[in-house]
């Protein structure tokens, strides 16, 4: 497949003339420079009457011709220097009439102030790419919110602009602030958490967020990038007004609704409540004509009526008369039946003191008397008759003791190692016995021996 054809490139033979070569050079440079980022050094500047901006673009090596028209250096709010480092964004075209390429500048900024620029579209295509800025995902606001979220600075004059519209359109809406910083360092994250903290808020159904003016530095937290992705992800609608109508930031195009001032963005909110409140007026109004109407018609009516109405001066009178026979009837009536029931009163309680509980607990508390005095006599001769036990086994224990024994005459023998001699056949001779008797002890001496007892002589 042949290349496609250079419409810039003359044909086989083709004689051109210089400003036809200028021209197609113009073409071919507009066409593939349309616009471009330039970053040099400012020189050779002059502004003549036409209040165009003359200059020359310079980075050592090379050097590129540049205007900027007074259309657009009054826009602009800078204007170059010479000397002075710039970013330039704009078109190159060529001048034909000297055969110089020329830059046509469209913005011109500092080069600090042109990098964040660059770094600023940078974000704004990312965040775009994400969809964060797209149309679809923006939700329409409340018609009739009960409560308004703003989110700013407590001592900027957005507050005081927001407040004074919103009291004046919507006076029955609730506003709950969420202060925060609006420039700084510190700036975004506050904003970030004066956010949720408002969208949390169970009367908040829209959020105000924005500030006044101010310069690109100023507004620059409403770049960044966290609070942007914290506008398009938060809960409830919200409407970005940051800085005056031509100023523009990120958080604009993250938002439900954009408004370019704080007040305007006040009247978007509540758009609907104006436009209710009105009809309500509208309304009001004319409930209070028709009712006036009405009023009016009917007093007509009562003054007609009213020369035909009796007075009831003698209906009433008799109505007295028949409520006091009434209340006559009505106490003696309730005079016999007070009579009855205090008859009844006072059987029931003559019955009620033949079952009271105190006659029965007299007659329990003497019953009880009596068996206790039953229980001390039976305990006294039980305890008589264990005393007589226990002396008749004492006086047994006594006689069968070892001193009543010996008291009889008998002995208690021990050897010489104190063991009791029982056995005749263990003793010889000569051998020591202690002897005890009923009182007292005897030593003595075995002189004979005789293994067998002893009858005991009758006699």
């Amino acid at each position: 497949m042949p290349p496609p054809e250079n419409p810039w490139s003359p044909a086989p033979g083709e004689v051109l003339t210089v400003a036809e070569v200028l021209a197609r050079a113009r073409g071919l440079l507009e066409e593939a420079l349309s616009w471009v980022w330039v970053e040099g050094e400012v020189s050779n500047l002059r502004v003549p009457g036409s209040g165009h901006a003359y200059f020359t673009l310079g980075d050592g090596g090379a050097q590129l011709r540049a205007v900027c028209f007074r259309s657009t250096l009054r826009l602009l709010g800078t204007a170059p220097e010479d000397g002075g480092r710039v970013l330039a964004r704009g078109r190159v075209t060529l001048y034909e009439a000297r055969g110089d390429v020329q830059l046509i500048v469209e913005d011109l900024e500092p080069q600090g102030a042109g990098l964040l620029r660059l770094e600023l579209d940078a974000r704004r295509r990312r965040l775009a790419a994400e969809g964060l800025f797209d149309a679809s995902r923006r939700r329409a606001l409340p018609l009739l919110p009960r409560g308004v979220g703003v989110v700013t600075s407590p001592t900027g004059a957005a507050l005081a602009d927001v407040l004074r519209v919103l009291g004046r359109r919507a006076p029955g809406v609730s506003v709950f602030l969420a202060p925060a910083r609006v420039q700084g360092e510190e700036a975004p994250r506050e904003l970030a958490a004066a956010l949720a903290l408002a969208a949390s808020h169970p009367l908040v159904d829209v959020v105000i967020l924005g500030r006044g003016g101010g310069s690109a530095e100023d507004l620059s937290a409403f770049n960044d990038e966290d609070l942007v992705r914290a506008v398009a992800s938060c809960p409830v609608p919200v409407v970005s007004a940051v800085g005056h109508e031509i100023d523009d930031s990120l958080t604009d195009l993250a938002a439900d609704a954009r408004a370019p001032t704080p007040s305007a963005a006040a009247e978007i909110a509540v758009r609907e409540w104006s436009r209710w409140l009105d009809q309500l007026c509208r309304e009001e109004a004319a409930l209070r004509a028709a009712a006036a109407r009405v009023a009016l018609s009917h007093r007509g009516a009562l003054e007609r009526v009213e020369p035909r109405l009796r007075p009831p001066s003698g209906r009433i009178d008799r109505l007295r008369i028949a409520v006091d026979r009434r209340v006559e009837t009505l106490g003696a009536g309730v005079r016999e039946r007070l009579r009855r029931e205090r008859s009844r009163l006072d059987r029931a309680a003559g019955r009620l003191g033949l079952r009271s509980p105190a006659l029965r607990l007299g007659r329990g508390q003497e019953a009880l008397t009596r068996l206790e005095e039953r229980l001390v006599a039976a305990g006294a001769q039980v305890v008589q008759r264990r005393r007589s036990g226990i002396a008749a086994l004492t006086a047994g224990l006594h006689a069968l003791g070892p001193r009543s024994v010996l008291s009889r005459g008998y002995a208690i023998v021990r050897g010489r190692d104190g063991r009791l001699v029982t056995d005749a056949s263990r003793c010889a001779v000569g051998d020591p016995l202690m002897i005890l008797l009923a009182r007292g002890s005897v030593g003595s001496r075995v002189t004979s021996v005789d293994p067998e007892f002893p009858e005991q002589e009758s006699g």
